[in-house]
């Protein structure tokens, strides 16, 4: 009873492990209170055959491997993350099945056909070749007379019209050229720049699109509109649409924004092309 009791045990602690997610916020990460977390997890998936995947930001990849491989030669997988944050996941390594070879296939070798006897040649009979025709006579022509060049006549001399003279042209007078320039218009640098999204269709190629890359291919459910937007939530833009991160405790939210937001404001900054981040909550 004990020994099946034992067994029970080390399955349900193998299961735990197979299946174990580690969240690392980037101040532990920056301060190495981490680092022991990531040794452990290098020795416990080397010795037990296990696969790291990790997803933070790419300029952390070499330390955190390094710290993985102090643990144990642990197999290692490297992922891109958009955000400041450290996420391990363990996960069993698929083998694939070991192919056999194809044997040659064995062909019967073809039937060797008997060379056809050679027939016997007739004998040529030797023809007699007609004799050739005599030579024909050449007969001298007399030369023509020679040919006596004429000179062509002389070309008919064309007047022409008398040219009429040129007229001076006239400047425009100053009154006339300035009220010809064209004045451009001023450009307001405080002109507010409107970013209008809503909630993207189920068949819409832009919905397909940023859940891939902001919520790694899961379907975002939640919605949320301008005024409701915090400090430090990150918008990411599409075509018509636009996904909202926001990091409440350890976890990270994903929601489509819905309404118009004025990009070009103080509580607003740019980040890229398709990246703006909220400064604070005091959104016009």
């Amino acid at each position: 009873m004990n020994k099946r009791f034992l067994l029970l045990l080390a399955l349900a602690a193998s299961s735990a492990w197979a299946q174990r997610n580690v969240d690392i916020t980037a101040e532990q990460f920056n301060s190495g209170g981490a680092d022991g977390t990531l040794v452990a997890l290098g020795r416990d998936a080397a010795a037990s055959g296990k696969r790291l995947v990790v997803t933070a930001p790419q300029h952390w990849h070499a330390k955190i491997a390094a710290r993985i491989r102090a643990g144990g030669s642990a197999d290692v997988v490297l992922k891109d993350g958009f955000y400041e944050t450290l996420l391990v996941r363990v996960e069993d390594k698929v083998e694939e099945p070991v192919k056999p070879e194809p044997k040659p296939e064995s062909r019967p070798e073809p039937a060797r056909l008997p060379a056809p006897a050679e027939k016997a040649r007739p004998v040529e009979k030797a023809t007699e070749l007609p004799a050739p025709p005599p030579a024909p006579i050449a007969i001298e022509t007399p030369a023509p007379p020679p040919v006596v060049e004429q000179a062509p006549p002389p070309a008919p001399v064309v007047e022409e019209p008398p040219q009429p003279a040129p007229t001076a042209e006239v400047a425009p007078t100053p009154d006339v050229a300035a009220a010809s320039a064209s004045t451009p218009a001023a450009v307001d640098p405080k002109a507010p720049v409107m970013l209008t999204v809503a909630e993207p269709s189920d068949v819409d190629p832009a919905r397909a699109s940023l859940e891939k890359l902001y919520n790694d291919g899961k379907r975002i459910a939640q919605r949320i509109e301008v005024p409701a937007l915090k400090r430090a939530d990150l918008i990411y833009t599409g075509k018509g649409a636009a996904v909202v991160v926001r990091r409440e405790g350890g976890r990270l939210l994903r929601m489509w924004l819905v309404g118009s937001l004025n990009v070009n404001q103080i509580a607003i900054g740019t980040g890229g092309a398709n990246k703006y981040e909220v400064l604070n909550s005091k959104i016009e």
